[in-house]
């Protein structure tokens, strides 16, 4: 089972991501916010559409999600 915050690679289209939102009860769906891109892309998957990413190919990210609160000056 995947946590949120976790670094998972997506099956499918091979690009590398975090685990933004986890939704149960079974079957659990994912949301994975992809790192590559502009805006980011979310995608919905279940947990045998992923794959664990070795920490030395992790690449630090700036975490976009969610969003900063707006000053309040």
């Amino acid at each position: 089972m995947w946590a949120v915050g976790e670094v998972a690679q997506d099956r499918k289209s091979g690009k590398t991501g975090e685990i933004i939102q986890v939704t149960g009860p079974a079957p659990v769906i994912y949301r994975l916010m992809l790192h590559e891109g502009t805006p980011p892309i979310v995608v919905y998957r279940y947990g045998d559409q992923l794959r664990r990413v070795p920490a030395s190919a992790r690449q630090p990210e700036e975490r976009t999600f969610p969003p900063p609160a707006p000053s309040s000056s």
